[in-house]
C-alpha cells in the first residue's frame, strides 16, 4: 500500500440508519501520517468523491491534499442542499444550519453556507419571523406560544416587523372566540378552558378570563335544561 490510498462509500438512494439518525458516507484513508483512519461525510460528499475515483479524475497523492478536496467538495455539495431546502420552504438561519450538521456538514461548513445564504437574502430571520407568526395566529396560536417556537427557531420575536400588534390583536376576543367553537361538559369546563388556551399560547390572565365566561355560560345552560 502507497502513501496514500483512500476509498468512498455511500449507503443506496432511499436507506436509512439503523441508529434512526440520517445516512452517512465514509472515507476511509490510509496514510503513512496517519495510518487507517474512517471519516463520516455527507452522503453526497462520499457520492461526489466516489463518482471522481470511477471517472479516473486526477487525484490527491497526499492526506492533505485530499482533506482540502473534501473541504471544497463540502463547500459545492452544502449549497446544492441549501439551494434545494430553501426551494421547498423557507427556513430561518439556525433551522437551516442545524439541518446541514444533521446531514453530516461540518459546523464550520455550515456556518459559511448559512452566512453566505443570508449574504444572498435566501435567509432573512425577520421574514421567516413573520411568514410564522402570521401563519400561526390564523391557526389560533396565542402570542406566548409564537414566541416560545420563534426563539427555538432563533429569531427573536422583537426583530419581526409589526410584532405583536399586526398578528394578534385583541387577545381576549381572539381566545373567545375559539372557546366559542368547543362544547362544555359541565364537569370541570373551567380547568379544561384554562389548559385549552394556556396551551395555545394565551396568557393565564386572559385564559382565565375566557374560562370564567365559558363555564358560567354552561352552567346557565345547564340550569335552563333542567327547569
Amino acid at each position: 500500500m502507497g502513501p496514500l490510498d483512500w476509498e468512498a462509500s455511500a449507503p443506496s438512494r432511499g436507506s436509512a440508519s439503523r441508529s434512526g439518525s440520517r445516512p452517512r458516507g465514509v472515507l476511509r484513508v490510509s496514510s503513512d501520517e496517519c495510518g487507517e483512519e474512517e471519516l463520516a461525510l455527507p452522503v453526497a460528499v462520499a457520492r461526489r468523491l466516489a463518482a471522481l475515483r470511477e471517472r479516473g479524475a486526477a487525484l490527491p497523492e497526499d492526506r492533505a491534499a485530499l482533506l482540502d478536496l473534501v473541504g471544497s467538495l463540502c463547500d459545492e455539495c452544502g449549497r446544492e442542499r441549501v439551494e434545494a431546502l430553501l426551494g421547498r420552504r423557507d427556513y430561518s438561519a439556525r433551522e437551516l444550519r442545524e439541518r446541514l450538521v444533521a446531514d453530516g456538514y461540518p459546523a464550520r461548513s455550515a456556518d459559511r453556507l448559512v452566512e453566505r445564504a443570508r449574504g444572498c437574502g435566501l435567509v432573512d430571520d425577520a421574514r421567516y419571523g413573520a411568514a410564522f407568526a402570521r401563519s400561526k395566529a390564523l391557526a389560533g396560536w396565542g402570542r406566548l406560544r409564537v414566541e416560545r417556537e420563534l426563539e427555538r427557531r432563533g429569531v427573536s420575536a422583537d426583530d419581526v416587523p409589526g410584532w405583536p400588534e399586526e398578528f394578534f390583536g385583541d387577545e381576549l376576543s381572539r381566545a373567545r372566540e375559539l372557546v366559542s367553537r368547543r362544547r362544555p361538559t359541565g364537569r370541570g369546563d373551567y380547568a379544561r378552558t384554562v389548559r385549552f388556551l394556556c396551551g395555545r399560547g394565551f396568557s393565564y390572565d386572559a385564559a382565565s378570563e375566557v374560562a370564567r365566561e365559558f363555564a358560567r355560560r354552561a352552567g346557565e345552560t345547564a340550569e335552563r335544561g333542567r327547569i
